[in-house]
């Protein structure tokens, strides 16, 4: 073994263009070539800033030692030394591509790049205060072959640099394309370039970059397989022609459309951490003449870091996506639960309970209670048809055209009936809505109410102990002009317990495929009848949530319960 050297440091992120120094000149004392010094230099630098940043918390920073040797097989070894926090290892989390951008920049993303970049990673933790930690570092020593032409190290790896620097840098994938493809273009000398990625819905190739198209070509779709690019895409295989017309798989027609000449082609494929194409890098025309094998091992260095740099840009993107959504969805949530009541009504001689919930943000069902001009209490429960947002605005329409009915003075069944006439005039979504509208006399107890299709109301009667259902003809809102919708009448004697509630509750479906049902509804109310009214309410979910299990709600479930107090409630 030969021992090339050792560098003390502070710990400090100021050491790091210290440490970059000291590695060049191990790379200049072994002749490293370009690809194997950019890989040492990187691990290095991650190694050594994880330490800076992990193991000297606070500006009470301490010293990190570097060392290196080069041991008789052939390999470097690097050892970065210091006595300061020791890592957890419980604390690194395995990198993830599919996790959210912020956990894979926390989770271990330098760790993988030094274990991608290095041949052997081994830790020495220490075990008492004051002993050192040690990484050891070991890679395959390659040198620059003899005879190659000088080149513009300071250059190249500067663009290695930039581009390994794009993997963590949250930017727009179209502006990231661009960047990585004007610093391959500079850096390799050609005339042009384009970037080509996977469309794996079309089996094509397409060119989301091109830089300095000429002529009408501003998007160019090649199928897998065809062509110099197509070729690459399927096969992983680089390809460094030197005459593009003596080749048979050069596609001609773009430079006849173009008026571009094309000369020499260099293409090489992107290959994500799991060694999936995702695209394709192609360089037109060298300057100086054909592309060298120099510029093929620069491009396939560059191009294993565009590809993370470009993976990541696209998951960030759908994450920004998600997060707006969310947003958005987060948004027409509170403008949703406006529509509902503030607070429930309270009045002597009642207890009134509802629960709201949603299986998704927002919700197809509400329910309202609304004080009518004549001291009785207006209650609603509705189920809008589908899902979603769509549901959710059709919901908002349905509350605004109930409300402004019972605001008129209209009777239930005429509140429905004005209510479906203009949503059938200003029907273009084709959404319906079932709904149960009643009156209540707070003082007598007199129930008047109609019904568009919904499911009736429940009263449990104490004096027979029994649970009976409050029916009325009439069909669902927005579906049938000039529908009719029959009123009927019922009251509540001290003790009775009028309950509306949406399909969600009833329809609710196990693992077995078996619906909660109507039945089930009914014992419930009965049994817990004596409970307050938001007591029962709770029973009613926890139930239907037991019953469900492990099977996803695919329903809104919503319940308004009515109880008029037993006459020695007080």
């Amino acid at each position: 073994m030969t021992f090339l050297g050792e560098l003390r440091v502070q710990a400090v992120h100021d050491s790091l263009r210290i440490i970059s120094a000291f590695v060049h000149g191990l790379g200049a004392r072994l002749s490293l070539s370009d690809k194997c010094l950019f890989e040492v230099e990187l691990a290095i630098e991650e190694a050594a800033t994880n330490i800076i940043s992990h193991a000297y918390p606070g500006d009470d920073k301490g010293d990190l030692l570097v060392s290196a040797s080069e041991r008789d097989d052939g390999m470097l070894s690097v050892s970065l030394t210091d006595w300061g926090v020791p890592l957890n290892p419980r604390d690194v989390k395995p990198f993830d591509l599919s996790a959210p951008i912020e956990t894979r920049i926390r989770g271990g993303m330098g760790l993988h790049f030094i274990h991608t970049l290095m041949d052997h990673v081994t830790r020495e933790t220490a075990q008492r205060p004051g002993d050192p930690n040690v990484l050891h570092l070991t890679k395959r020593i390659e040198r620059t072959p003899a005879g190659m032409p000088p080149v513009s190290a300071v250059q190249e790896l500067n663009a290695m640099r930039t581009v390994s620097q794009m993997v963590t840098a949250n930017i727009a994938l179209d502006d990231l394309l661009e960047l990585i493809l004007n610093k391959l273009v500079t850096t390799i000398g050609a005339e042009r370039g384009t970037i080509f990625l996977v469309d794996e819905a079309t089996n094509e190739l397409w060119s989301r970059v091109l830089l300095d198209p000429v002529g009408p070509l501003s998007e160019i779709r090649v199928k897998m397989g065809q062509g110099i690019a197509g070729h690459v895409a399927q096969t992983g295989e680089t390809l460094n022609i030197a005459d593009a017309y003596a080749d048979p798989r050069f596609n001609r027609e773009f430079d006849r459309i173009t008026g571009f000449r094309t000369r020499s082609i260099l293409t090489a494929p992107m290959l994500n951490p799991q060694q999936k194409i995702i695209g394709v890098v192609q360089l037109l025309n060298k300057y100086g003449g054909a592309f060298t094998p120099r510029d093929e091992r620069l491009l396939a260095a560059m191009t294993s870091q565009a590809a993370i740099s470009i993976e990541n840009a696209r998951l960030y993107q759908q994450e920004l996506a998600q997060r707006i959504l969310q947003r958005e969805l987060d948004t027409a949530h509170a403008i949703q639960a406006s529509f509902l009541p503030e607070k429930l009504p309270q009045h002597p001689g009642w207890d009134i309970a509802a629960v709201w919930q949603p299986v998704r943000s927002v919700a197809g069902d509400f329910y309202d209670f609304y004080p009518l001009r004549d001291g009785r209490l207006g209650v609603t429960i509705a189920d809008v048809s589908g899902k979603g947002i769509p549901a959710a605005l059709f919901m908002g329409l349905c509350v605004t055209m109930l409300r402004f009915g019972m605001n008129l003075g209209l009777a239930p069944g005429e509140v429905m009936l004005h209510a479906n006439e203009r949503l059938i005039a200003d029907q273009r979504s084709r959404m319906f809505a079932t709904a149960f509208v009643c009156y209540l006399d707070l003082d007598s107890g007199a129930v008047e109410f109609a019904s568009a299709g919904h499911n009736p109301a429940l009263v449990y009667r104490v004096a027979s102990r029994r649970v009976e259902a409050l029916n009325a003809s009439g069909v669902a809102l927005g579906v049938f002009e000039a529908a009719p919708y029959q009123p009927k009448s019922a009251s509540l004697n001290p003790g009775d317990v009028l309950v509306l509630y949406t399909d969600g509750i009833t329809e609710a479906i196990n693992g077995d495929e078996e619906e909660f049902g109507d039945a089930r509804l009914r014992a419930l109310i009965a049994e817990h009848a004596d409970l307050p009214a938001a007591a029962l309410a709770d029973r009613v979910i926890e139930a239907v949530t037991r019953f469900a299990g492990d099977a996803a709600a695919f329903d809104d479930a919503t319940l308004a319960v009515i109880k008029r107090q037993p006459q020695d409630a007080g």
